[in-house]
């Protein structure tokens, strides 16, 4: 064991006591001197140890003060010897043996071994760990905060996905998630451990039960999905498990808002559509102009000069599409096309997707009563806002038998439509190939393209029965010559078969 010198300190505290120092003489050459949690008065320590008055000659309370503190500075000097003996050689130092003395201070010193050290230790890094882990996870961000602040530096630029600024598109779409997860925490609270495969489902059901559609909630949850990736990655913890099960809502044609197009002859309607206010002329040509080029609103409202260069006599619009960074060339064939640009000198007018969306309604609303297929009643899914407008009782919609909303199709129309029927119209026109068109749209896949060719069933219908008449037809025909070949001399078939060939000769 030891030996255990005591001193006091220079240093008193606020009462004027000083605190009492061990020196422990673990060798000649190791002498490790440690500040004792036990503080006296200076008159009370004698000769190296706290010095004990007589009865009567003190106040009782601070005689018994004295008996505790002496107890107290013994137990301490006996941990440290119990210490001394229990740890290697290597770790016989003043802060190592005052590190072990912090997490066995509350045990017996005849108790104290290497292996109750080990034991101890373990024990108060596990707390030590928790209590960071508790104090970390009270400083952190609450999900709607972290979501909130990533999703403003995405819009300021200082959050880039993949070295590129995120678009107006993608920041849009994200505003909007976060909006509708902002309204599900008011109703219910959570934080990042609530967060599994449970909220998330309560979470749909939320959106459902307000009326979303199903293509939206899936964006919304996709948006959602992105974030807490990238949450795991900056060190938030939940259940993990959610990330691998995220749910996605199947769609059919009855979840969705009726996605419509124009015919070629609506189209031409509209082109030579007589209107009164200017405004109106150039929201009519630049939805044109998306109907004309395929393109989504956020490109073909911003064609201007630049974009469009000349090669042999034929236009070309040069784009890089904003939701995308894809890359298309668009060749300017259609004669309407060219008088729209002609008409305001290559530079379309400035026409924002507010006012387009409302005016174009009114334009195709005006034009249906001319053009009576503009009337039509589609069935369609209603959207929030016509839904919330309904149950306010600020609008009536029409309904067939099994409830479901009709509306005139000239109310289905909107900045998208042009594309839509870009799409369909290139594709009825049976000219181009899939890969041409899809160079022209902009689609990196036939799956995603094909979505935008909107033929109804009857019209699919129609064109296979075309296509399977014209076969019969053609293998009529085949037949016919074959029969009428088959009564032909050997003489005159010989003759035939020679002049076919002298042909193929030629030609070749």
């Amino acid at each position: 064991m030891a030996k255990a010198t005591l001193s006091l300190s220079k240093k008193a505290n606020a009462l004027g006591e000083h605190p009492v120092l061990v020196r422990l003489d673990i060798s000649r050459s190791n002498r490790p001197q440690f500040k004792s949690p036990i503080s006296v008065l200076p008159e009370y320590f004698v000769d190296g140890q706290i010095k004990i008055p007589q009865r009567g000659r003190l106040n009782h309370a601070l005689r018994e003060d004295l008996i505790k503190k002496k107890a107290d500075i013994d137990a301490f000097v006996a941990h440290l010897n119990a210490i001394s003996l229990a740890l290697p050689a290597e770790n016989l130092n003043r802060k190592d043996i005052m590190e072990v003395y912090e997490v066995v201070k509350s045990v017996s010193p005849a108790e104290i071994s290497r292996t109750t050290i080990i034991t101890k230790k373990r024990e108060q890094a596990e707390r030590n760990a928790l209590l960071s882990e508790q104090i970390r996870e009270a400083s952190r961000k609450s999900p709607i905060e972290y979501f909130r602040e990533r999703l403003g530096k995405m819009a300021d630029g200082s959050i880039k996905r993949q070295g590129n600024t995120y678009s107006e598109g993608t920041i849009h779409a994200y505003n909007n998630a976060l909006g509708v997860l902002e309204r599900f925490a008011k109703e219910e609270s959570f934080g990042w451990t609530d967060i599994d495969e449970e909220l998330i489902d309560r979470y749909v059901l939320f959106q459902e039960q307000h009326g979303y559609l199903k293509k939206s909630i899936n964006k919304h949850l996709a948006v959602l999905s992105a974030m807490l990736n990238t949450a795991m990655k900056d060190g938030y913890r939940f259940n993990a498990s959610v990330l691998n099960h995220f749910p996605k809502l199947h769609v059919t044609r009855e979840d969705k808002v009726e996605e419509i197009y124009l015919t070629e002859e609506e189209l031409q309607a509209l082109y030579e559509m007589k209107l009164k206010y200017k405004r109106d002329r150039r929201v009519r040509d630049v939805f044109l102009v998306g109907c004309y080029t395929s393109q989504r609103y956020s490109d073909y409202s911003r064609i201007r000069r630049s974009n469009i260069t000349f090669h042999d006599g034929i236009g070309v619009i040069s784009l890089i599409q904003q939701k995308t960074g894809t890359e298309v060339s668009i060749p300017v064939i259609n004669d309407n096309l060219l008088h729209i640009f002609e008409r305001y000198d290559y530079n379309l007018p400035e026409i924002s997707n507010y006012v387009l969306n409302k005016r174009i309604k009114q334009i195709a609303k005006e034009l249906s009563e001319t053009v009576p297929s503009l009337k039509e009643e589609v069935r369609t899914k209603l959207k929030l806002d016509q839904i919330r407008l309904e149950e306010a009782g600020k609008i009536k919609f029409k309904r067939d038998s099994s409830g479901v909303a009709l509306v005139p199709k000239y109310e289905l129309i909107t900045s998208h439509t042009a594309r839509r029927t870009g799409i369909t119209q290139m594709y009825l026109s049976r000219v181009l190939d899939t890969h041409e068109m899809m160079s022209i749209s902009g689609h990196k896949t036939e799956e995603v393209f094909t979505e935008y060719i909107k033929l109804s069933g009857v019209e699919r219908a129609t064109g296979i029965a075309r296509k399977l008449f014209k076969a019969k037809k053609e293998s009529e025909l085949k037949a016919m010559q074959m029969e009428q070949l088959g009564r032909l001399s050997t003489e005159d078939r010989t003759r035939l078969i020679e002049f076919a060939r002298k042909e193929l000769s030629m030609n070749i």
